[in-house]
């Protein structure tokens, strides 16, 4: 979880030009039913980041954390289903490269987001997605991040539910870096696909969660090895 952890502090969401929590909309939060060792929470985030610090110390301490709700009722188990949330875990291991597991997208535009496995006991996602203007990234993300779209910026994003894919991540990444966006799976016969994807561009961090990697990295030295760490070095991919 500490490699999980480091990663996903030292990297942020972004949409278009600028970080998820810098360009909320006024007066928008993220409602939240969680439970903690057993016992339940009500609450309204006005940023991400509070749901992270709450989820950094309960995870650091060993408690058992559950999210029951996120935004509106309902909405969290219709994007994250209990198998959808399975089949992430059972994908999330060592130097693999299976094809993406779910597919979400804006139908309101050209919005795309594909799931790899989850981490962090399932609070958080590999994703490939064209949120950013600098093109496809793939990054590991907070569910609460993508939950967050909706309330917080009026991106409406949902499951679909017809999507199967049959290439592994790679030939995504490759096709993503060969053409600077997400390629359907219809596309793939036509492009002449080397095995070798391109490691597409990473946000930068932001302030903030380099001001809390480098406080757990003071109480806990062993972090500062994972500062350089990325998402590739969890998948079988020659780069």
């Amino acid at each position: 979880m500490q490699i999980d952890l480091a990663m996903l502090f030292l990297t942020e969401l972004q949409v278009g030009s600028e970080r998820l929590y810098k360009i909320k909309r006024k007066g928008t939060s993220l409602n939240l039913r969680y439970e903690i060792d057993g016992e339940i929470h009500r609450r309204s985030y006005l940023s991400g980041l509070s749901w992270r610090a709450i989820l950094l110390f309960a995870l650091t301490e060993g408690k058992a954390v559950t999210v029951h709700e996120m935004d509106q009722p309902g909405r969290y188990r219709k994007l994250f289903p209990n198998t959808l949330l399975r089949r992430l875990h059972w994908y999330a291991r060592p130097n693999a490269n299976f094809p993406p597991v779910a597919r979400f997208y804006d139908p309101n535009g050209k919005a795309v987001m594909l799931l790899t496995r989850s981490r962090v006991c399932g609070h958080a996602v590999d994703a490939l997605h064209n949120l950013a203007h600098s093109g496809p990234v793939f990054q590991p993300l907070w569910i609460s991040d993508i939950m967050a779209l909706r309330p917080m910026l009026g991106l409406d994003l949902v499951r679909d539910e017809t999507f199967s894919a049959a290439m592994p991540i790679s030939a995504y990444l490759e096709a993503a870096a060969m053409m600077g966006r997400i390629v359907e799976e219809p596309e793939f016969p036509g492009l002449s696909l080397t095995g070798n994807p391109r490691r597409l561009v990473t946000p930068p961090s932001s302030k903030a969660g380099r001001s809390i990697f480098d406080q757990a990295s003071r109480e806990n030295p062993a972090l500062e090895k994972l500062r350089d760490r990325t998402i590739y070095a969890d998948y079988s991919l020659t780069i």
